[in-house]
């Protein structure tokens, strides 16, 4: 079972560790405070998402969902993705320097 809360606690602070309020990382993401409030509250489970939540806190994914949850977090993620799973999983190797 995916622990949302504890992605929710990691992905808060991730942001705090950048020492960026709410605000400042509503700027920075593109994403509304409102929104990232309630990713810090409920937890995310679209990885398109928090790649970009990543990125703008300069961690990785794993950093976000490591742990004994992690595996199941991806499968579910992926699964989520549709049709268009596996060009989304190419554009995200891509994006973290995988290269594919």
């Amino acid at each position: 079972m995916i622990d949302l809360g504890l992605i929710a606690e990691r992905i808060r602070d991730a942001r705090i560790n950048q020492d960026l309020t709410l605000d400042e990382a509503a700027e920075k993401t593109g994403f509304s405070h409102r929104t990232l409030r309630r990713y810090e509250t409920d937890g995310l489970q679209d990885l398109m998402k928090l790649d970009k939540l990543c990125a703008a806190y300069n961690v990785v994914i794993t950093d976000i969902i490591g742990g004994k949850n992690d595996l199941a977090y991806l499968a579910a993620s992926i699964r989520r993705l549709g049709p268009n799973a596996c060009d989304v999983l190419i554009e995200l190797c891509r994006s973290i320097g995988m290269g594919l």
